[in-house]
């Protein structure tokens, strides 16, 4: 899952960390092969849960054929950028890894995170002519990242749990969309005895950061992480906004939200989730397959809902940009060749078909999801994403001297999340006005990056972020 914010250090010695972060996986962590005839060894790194399984095995069948020894190990992501950022600082990157750092591509390049990848033309002959963007993937005409998923994915999808859903007299095919309905239907599995919902809100507060940005989209914010595509302002004080934020405040007041989940990580809150512990979860498309990846037995109890929205009858249209990478190829690698034919491999039909039926980001394609063995739940979700999730307008596609802007921005704390935190455990008092400090400070942050991107000699302008022709609901610019 990508766009994770940078995680502070913890100020031990960053060799005895990386020790300490890469020792600390037990043998089933890791995959290889000592196959006869390979030359050299691979380290991959990521932190998709829902694809270790495929991801070892892979690990396992492309060492022969890149006569290559590969070692795979997962990181759950609550604890992968602070292994990735120690391995960094230690010059002791694996060869392959994904995208969980959180900053821009020409940051990574200057900061020497990453190796230009090569691919073959046929390969990348596969891949939507939106897939690959200066900026995101390329930088002045060099291909560094290497997407897989498609842009048509939402964080916040409703997860419930059809055994509890039923005993509480609630139908789990048709999971309510409006904030009444659902709040009406949580408090149905209360009254039967039913921890009603639990969310991923602690940790750094990213999840519900994002989670909070997509639910601001469907019910009426004109922009994504704040940023108003009309205008090109910072506007995280809208009424959307707001509102959903005070939504969430007055489930966790009428004690819906189960106890414990404003300090719960991602996997914290979906092993309540996937061991039954809870009836509702909200969490994102790759759900299905991070439930099944912690209790197998969930599979048959899943179903699936929209992203909420605060009235009936309105559209959860929500945005996204052009694909991001999804692996990099690392600067220390010693065999930067072989990482890349292992990242192109990732683009063939056996490990597509394994991407799917392990249920996580959908790939590219999603016309490969109808046919799979993927459950119910999944595809319906699927479906949901491919109707409603449409690609927004971004200043780095209309100027791609916008990247020189990227490399200078720093991350603006308390961010949406941090304020959601603060609100809901009662620390923060005046939600709107706090929402307005992070639209001013994160305004104060793009200005301070442009005087040093125009300093240096970027053609750039504010004007770049206005995109007054964007209409919602439909895609801005994609080609065709």
């Amino acid at each position: 899952m990508t766009g994770m914010t940078r995680r502070s250090l913890l100020g031990a010695s960053v060799l005895a960390a990386v020790g300490a972060a890469t020792g600390c996986s037990s043998s089933t962590d890791k995959a290889g092969s000592t196959s006869g005839g390979a030359t050299g060894t691979l380290d991959w790194w990521d932190h998709f849960s829902s694809f270790k399984r495929l991801n070892d095995d892979w690990a396992k069948t492309q060492s022969p054929s890149l006569k290559t020894n590969i070692t795979h190990t997962y990181y759950d992501a609550s604890k992968a950028t602070q292994a990735f950022q120690l391995a960094h600082q230690a010059n002791k990157m694996p060869d392959v890894y994904s995208n969980v750092i959180g900053l821009p591509l020409p940051a990574l390049v200057s900061g020497k995170w990453v190796h230009e990848v090569t691919i073959p033309a046929d390969v990348l002959s596969k891949l939507p002519k939106d897939a690959l963007t200066e900026g995101i993937t390329r930088l002045d005409g060099k291909l560094y990242g290497f997407p897989m998923f498609s842009f048509r994915q939402s964080s916040t999808l409703v997860w419930v749990n059809k055994d509890h859903w039923s005993k509480a007299g609630l139908d789990p095919g048709n999971v309510p969309t409006d904030y009444a309905a659902f709040k009406d239907a949580l408090g149905k599995l209360k009254s039967a005895g039913i921890q009603p919902l639990t969310l991923a809100i602690g940790a750094d507060g990213g999840r519900i950061r994002d989670q909070v940005d997509d639910l601001a989209q469907a019910a009426g914010f004109p922009g994504y992480q704040g940023l108003q595509f009309t205008t090109g302002e910072y506007a995280y004080h809208h009424d959307a906004y707001v509102t959903v934020i005070e939504f969430l405040k007055e489930l966790n007041d009428d004690k819906l939200i189960m106890p414990g989940s404003n300090n719960f990580g991602v996997v914290d809150a979906r092993t309540r989730y996937a061991s039954g512990a809870v009836g509702t979860f909200i969490d994102g498309i790759w759900c299905a397959g991070g439930s099944k990846a912690l209790a197998p037995t969930i599979v048959d109890k899943l179903a699936s809902g929209k992203v909420l929205v605060p009235t009936q009858g309105m559209d959860a249209w929500c945005y996204r940009g052009r694909p991001a990478a999804t692996y990099f190829v690392s600067a220390d690698s010693k065999n930067p060749e072989a990482a890349g034919q292992l990242i192109a491999s990732f683009m063939s039909d056996d490990y597509q078909k394994g991407m799917i039926e392990a249920m996580d980001q959908p790939p590219l394609n999603l016309d490969l999801v109808a046919s799979s063995n993927a459950v119910d739940a999944y595809k319906k979700g699927v479906d949901f994403c491919k109707s409603n999730v449409f690609l927004m307008p971004q200043a780095i596609v209309k100027n791609p001297a916008i990247a020189k802007v990227d490399a200078q921005r720093k991350p603006v704390t308390p961010h949406v999340g941090n304020i959601v935190q603060g609100y809901l455990g009662g620390s923060i008092k005046d939600l709107k006005a706090e929402l307005k400090k992070l639209s001013d400070a994160t305004a104060a942050d793009r200005a301070k990056a442009f005087q040093k991107a125009k300093a240096s000699g970027a053609k750039v302008a504010e004007d770049d972020y206005v995109f007054s022709d964007w209409k919602p609901g439909q895609d801005y610019g994609a080609a065709k």
